[in-house]
């Protein structure tokens, strides 16, 4: 147990320090989380700012349907995979994501937050795409982290976002 300590406070040093804004409730992570992955095309996005939200050994987990596969897949990524991706898809797309409506459950310091959202290629262009975010988030005692996001867009699931996570 000692050394899984000693890893991860090894762990929590190396990461970038956040701005104290960011982590300091629910609310300013999430919407932290969303604007420092949004952006137009050839922006480089803040990645040291998204590396700071995350707990060591957090997880990023697109659902996504395999061809030659039936029903969902998880496709677990660490956030650094997440940053390599983003930047070569920033670098030649636009990208806005917002957070739409928020069902928030908590016990103590531990949180899960289904975020639903909207993505546009233009700040103020059509949805592109629409989906929910399922966040588990935990405080320490000092700041607010996330430690796993699933996400399902409509598309890939083949059904619209329920209503009950539409209304804010």
């Amino acid at each position: 147990m000692r050394a899984s300590s000693e890893r991860t406070q090894a762990a929590l040093a190396q990461l970038p320090a956040p701005k104290p804004e960011d982590v300091k409730s629910v609310d300013s992570l999430l919407k932290a989380l969303y604007d420092v992955i949004s952006g137009p095309a050839g922006t480089p996005r803040d990645w040291a700012r998204f590396r700071s939200l995350f707990y060591p050994g957090a997880t990023l987990v697109p659902l996504v349907h395999v061809k030659a596969a039936t029903g969902l897949h998880a496709r677990p990524i660490s956030p650094d995979e997440y940053v390599t991706m983003g930047t070569e898809v920033s670098a030649a797309h636009a990208f806005f994501e917002k957070e739409t409506a928020r069902q928030t459950q908590g016990f103590g310091d531990l949180v899960q937050v289904m975020s639903t959202y909207e993505a546009r290629e233009a700040k103020d262009g059509p949805v592109v795409a629409k989906g929910v975010n399922s966040i588990q988030l935990f405080n320490d005692g000092q700041r607010w982290w996330v430690m796993h996001i699933v996400w399902l867009d409509e598309q890939t699931a083949g059904i619209k976002v329920p209503k009950d996570l539409t209304r804010k």
